[in-house]
């Protein structure tokens, strides 16, 4: 565990109960906003203290905290059971992090460190599915957690494929029955347009209705509303005036007016978001120069988002001449301070020569690097520098394990190589149900070659029985992302017919012309 963001997160999570008083612990809403006030560097874990208190493993911390402060109970005991409560949502590392650093806050004593999980262990007590589909149940239950989560999952493509519209309809669902954080995330959809029309106006609705619940977040965002203004929603200060003097919010908080006078006067988070809004086009004018100018001064100062966001600009050439030295400099600066998104980049610079001496060995060693941090790319990356001995010895059943890990992840190109795998009995034996699941997952992400190989699948009855019908399916997906070869085998589908699927010439004949295919050659 990295020590540093241990103690950082540690103090942050003081700094609240210092200033709120232990019971906030209970309070997973109220708690969340305060942690990302108090620490906006660290507002990458703000999440995962989220989910994690969401679990009610607050309750569980004040319960016990007497007892353990007077010896009575073992800290080691309550902190591992705690973790084993949110493990099925964060990783081991992560829910280590979280209760160890409540723990500490607290002023408990803990060994070093947590003992090794076996392999078995880590993995939970029930598949990435069997949870998704136990909170499908609890959702449709009524059960407010369960619905918010689910859409948390459809949000942010955690489990399942990523969709803002079905993010939209499970927050809507628990926002309509009260449930504050739900009711802040559907706002927040409103506002930027995410899986629905952007409406200033529903935004608003849904910000006040969680900011008289407490959320200091909606409560900023709602005087935002009112002082900025939007389509169909006229800029009212007096309104502003009136929730500002209600909540004791300053009227420029959470504003661009609020947000420019912090960046001129040095704040890095203020420059970093600023710089973003710019990039995105996101409550202001896009201006890809502006957004440089701001990313760069963060940058200076050591935010490496910013590093890494600057990077990414002089790599593509965005707001600035394309400069691939630069942008491997600044690749390599963010990934020493620890962001793993440049150090995969970085990787993918040396292994392909852009901004350097190509050098597949060290790109081998950075996507390892990576990779053994949990990050889902730099696993897949890393997999296939094992695959074909790309910097590395060949070790096909080595990649395979990293294949298995991006997978399990939820990465598409790790889902469809270890699919490929199992399909084919390459680095681990051989089996093919298992391998039309993976195909299947990565397929659900528009991976357009587990789309072919699953249409592969149902012809030769691999994995499953044979149906020309869903063949076709398959084949005709991956021919509309532009793979010719599924186009002809759509063609040939519907010219020959098979199993569930009758012979149909004239589909057949007009697919080979969408196509621009020869009918007859096929």
């Amino acid at each position: 565990m990295d020590n540093k963001l241990l103690n950082e997160t540690t103090d942050t999570v003081k700094k609240v109960i210092d200033h709120f008083g232990i019971d906030i612990l209970s309070d997973h809403k109220k708690f969340c906003s305060a942690f990302s006030d108090f620490a906006p560097r660290l507002s990458k874990e703000n999440k995962a203290f989220f989910v994690a208190l969401s679990e009610d493993i607050g309750v569980l911390f004040i319960r016990e905290n007497e007892a353990v402060l007077s010896g009575s109970k073992s800290a080691d005991e309550t902190v591992q059971r705690a973790a084993a409560e949110i493990s099925e949502y964060l990783n081991s590392e992560k829910a280590e992090l979280v209760t160890r650093s409540i723990a500490a806050s607290l002023g408990w004593k803990l060994r070093s460190s947590f003992p090794e999980a076996s392999p078995e262990s880590s993995m939970g007590n029930s598949s990435s599915n069997s949870l998704i589909e136990d909170l499908f149940r609890r959702a449709q239950g009524g059960d407010n957690d369960a619905c918010f989560n689910l859409a948390e999952r459809f949000f942010y493509g955690r489990g399942v494929k990523q969709d803002y519209v079905n993010a939209v309809k499970w927050y809507a669902l628990s926002a309509d029955r009260g449930d504050c954080s739900s009711q802040k995330k559907l706002a927040d959809c409103y506002y930027l347009g995410q899986g629905t029309d952007r409406s200033i106006a529903k935004a608003a609705k849904y910000y006040e209705l969680a900011a008289e619940q407490g959320d200091y977040d909606s409560q900023k965002a709602l005087i935002r509303c009112y002082t900025v203004g939007g389509t169909g929603f006229p800029v009212n200060r007096d309104k502003a005036r009136q929730y500002s003097a209600r909540y004791g919010i300053s009227a420029s908080a959470g504003t661009t007016d609020g947000l420019m006078k912090n960046a001129q006067n040095g704040d890095p988070e203020a420059q970093f978001k600023l710089g973003n809004m710019y990039l995105r086009g996101v409550g202001i004018k896009r201006d890809s120069e502006k957004a440089i100018y701001w990313l760069k001064l963060a940058a200076q100062q050591g935010k490496t988002a910013a590093q890494y966001n600057v990077a990414c600009c002089y790599l593509n050439g965005l707001g600035v001449p394309q400069d691939k030295i630069t942008a491997v400099m600044m690749f390599n600066e963010a990934a020493k301070n620890g962001d793993l998104d440049a150090m995969n980049n970085l990787a993918g610079c040396c292994m392909r020569g852009d901004g350097t001496a190509k050098d597949q060995g060290l790109a081998a060693r950075y996507y390892k690097q990576a990779a053994e941090q949990s990050h889902a790319k730099a696993q897949y990356n890393y997999g296939e520098c094992l695959f074909n001995g790309y910097g590395v010895p060949k070790d096909q059943g080595e990649a395979v394990k990293w294949y298995k890990q991006a997978a399990e992840q939820g990465d598409p190109d790790g889902q469809y190589s270890y699919g490929w795998c199992l399909l084919n009995g390459t680095g681990v034996p051989k089996d093919p149900v298992t391998a039309k699941e993976m195909l299947e997952l990565a397929a659900e992400q528009h991976h357009t070659a587990a789309e072919k190989e699953l249409g592969y699948c149902y012809t030769n009855g691999t994995g499953t029985f044979k149906n020309f019908a869903i063949a076709a399916k398959y084949f005709g997906k991956a021919a509309a992302d532009g793979d010719k070869e599924a186009a002809e085998l759509l063609v040939a589908c519907y010219k020959y017919g098979g199993e569930y699927l009758a012979a149909n010439e004239a589909k057949a004949h007009r697919y080979a012309e969408q196509y621009g295919l020869d009918y007859y050659d096929i």
